[in-house]
């Protein structure tokens, strides 16, 4: 009697056991999505003092949000969360993290401050000049777009971009520019004439080479984009690690909005 009464709880523990396995199944399919991994060339010369860097920048985009990864285990990363308006910065180097809302940073600006950017943003003239110069990058074919933007800085940049590719990451780019709708142009004439310039380019940048001058100083860059493939991404990808302690942008020592890799598309 004893055994059979053993036995009994046994299977009752083992059903419950499978019935647990059945109910927490769907939430761990849940945990995870496909999502777009990027791997990005950064290339920079011409900074004052500097020799030419190299640095290599991994975007992984699911869950409605986008990480921009540093290869370098103690760099910065960013993670992009378009429907809150909030920018996260996480210091590797350091444990620390910190945090922008560019939606509460508009809106706690003051009118003259507002109009003062709004101001310095409208003054920037773009044109871009589609090509029929066509090559292979790393296995796209892309066609050759020339950009000019002008007015706080002069920024000359030949862009090569290919449609074999159905990616759109405006949402994202546009909250970390404070551009778009949205953004500090929001509606205005000069918004909509820079982002129509813009939409000139078709597909996607998969190489980007850039000039400017900034104060009396020439600098060059250059971004290429080597991998674009699809894969699984766990939620908490996206998520900054328990033991981070959280720092105050106006704190010393907090790392800066510049730390964060380049690659972002």
């Amino acid at each position: 009697m004893k055994h059979s009464t053993l036995r009994s709880a046994r299977l009752v523990s083992f059903a419950l056991a499978a019935l647990l396995a059945l109910v927490l199944a769907p939430s761990i399919a849940l945990a995870e999505e496909e999502g777009v991994f990027i791997e990005t060339v950064n290339r920079s010369s011409g900074l004052t003092g500097e020799a030419p860097t190299e640095e290599v920048s991994q975007t992984f985009v699911a869950h409605g949000k986008m990480k921009v990864a540093s290869a370098d285990p103690n760099g910065t990363d960013m993670i992009l969360d378009p429907a809150t308006g909030e920018m996260t910065f996480m210091n590797h180097g350091v444990k620390e993290f910190y945090k922008i809302n560019a939606k509460s940073m508009m809106e706690g600006l003051s009118k003259p401050g507002m109009d003062q950017m709004r101001a310095m943003m409208e003054q920037t003239r773009v044109t871009v000049e589609p090509t029929d110069e066509t090559r292979e990058i790393n296995g796209w074919n892309c066609r050759k777009y020339r950009v000019t933007k002008t007015g706080m800085m002069e920024i000359e940049q030949e862009v090569w971009a290919t449609e074999d590719v159905d990616l759109d990451l405006d949402r994202y780019t546009d909250l970390m520019s404070l551009s778009g709708p949205d953004g500090l142009l929001g509606d205005s004439e000069a918004g909509h004439a820079q982002r129509a310039e813009m939409e000139k380019i078709k597909g996607y940048p998969i190489l980007t080479k850039s000039k400017m001058q900034l104060m009396g100083t020439n600098m060059e860059s250059e971004t290429e984009v080597r991998v674009i493939r699809r894969e699984p991404m766990a939620a908490n990808l996206f998520e900054v690690p328990t033991d981070y302690k959280e720092r105050e942008m106006n704190m010393p020592g907090a790392p800066s909005a510049h730390g964060a890799p380049a690659g972002h598309p």
